[in-house]
């Protein structure tokens, strides 16, 4: 039904670039702005949201409501900082107010091409269909980064006492451990829909060592994981506790080096071969 409504709406956005003239924007894409409701317009250096498409003829590579859930967001660089390739959506966005919707092409090039589905290499353009949803302001930018470095502090306090719980064995009537050797702390299964295997995810993560050395961590990066559960992209561990939860979901992962990296080192030599590992996850 999704997929349906999916092509539908492409139809629609077809049919208005039919009845809407073109543009070319200031990097050299072309631009339809089909629905202009006169809404706030976004500047440089705000945080946009919106709902993309990406298609190329016919087959859509990308959807934010169907791969993220909802929205998509985008940081619209600095006036001094505009990146070396201007991606089509930060043109699109500077022409449109909230409530807007349009078009943009960005034509293929020979390595864009290399990533592909063989059926489509041939086609000349991608195109974005977007809808813009919502505007952050700097103010509003630098209050929620605020917020969110100091939930990272107290999250990696947490963590750390819950490491120390854990070797201690104080959280062993609360874990629960799969007959892979898997051992899962819940703290709460997640409000929504089940994760199913090769559905895309996104997923906020701190990763340690059991003597409570960080190793990775996408709170910091400002970034979630997204990528498809259970299908092996990710180790057996994670996969496997993945599957496990809800989306909205909320757990620690006591992984065992067979369900991890094995006899691999890993992460620029911050993991040593045969090391048990432990994730603080959050499914978004």
């Amino acid at each position: 039904m999704k997929y349906c409504l999916t092509l539908v709406f492409a139809m629609v956005f077809q049919l208005l670039d039919a009845q809407t003239p073109a543009m070319t924007t200031e990097h050299g894409y072309r631009f339809y702005h089909h629905i202009k409701k006169g809404g706030q317009q976004p500047k440089r250096g705000e945080t946009i949201k919106a709902f993309v498409n990406v298609f190329i003829g016919d087959t859509l590579l990308s959807s934010s409501r169907k791969n993220l859930g909802g929205a998509y967001k985008y940081d619209i660089p600095a006036a001094d900082a505009t990146p070396d390739h201007v991606p089509p959506i930060m043109d699109a966005v500077l022409l449109m107010g909230i409530g807007d919707s349009g078009t943009i092409f960005q034509p293929v090039d020979s390595t864009m091409r290399n990533f592909l589905p063989k059926a489509v290499q041939n086609e000349p353009e991608l195109r974005f269909e977007i809808a813009l949803a919502q505007i952050i302001s700097e103010a509003d930018k630098a209050k929620a980064e605020q917020a969110t470095s100091a939930r990272i502090a107290r999250l990696k306090v947490d963590i750390q006492n819950k490491i120390k719980e854990y070797n201690g064995g104080l959280l062993n009537d609360k874990i629960t451990t799969n007959p892979s050797g898997l051992k899962m702390l819940i703290l709460t299964k997640g409000p929504g829909k089940p994760i199913k295997s090769g559905e895309v995810v996104q997923v906020h993560y701190f990763g340690f060592l059991p003597d409570g050395t960080m190793f990775d961590n996408s709170f910091e990066k400002r970034h979630p994981l997204t990528f498809p559960a259970g299908v092996g992209q990710m180790m057996a561990g994670f996969d496997e506790g993945l599957l496990n939860l809800n989306k909205g979901g909320r757990a620690y992962l006591f992984i065992p080096n067979k369900l991890a990296y094995g006899d691999e080192a890993a992460a620029g030599g911050l993991i040593p071969p045969k090391s048990d590992l432990i994730f603080y996850i959050e499914v978004l």
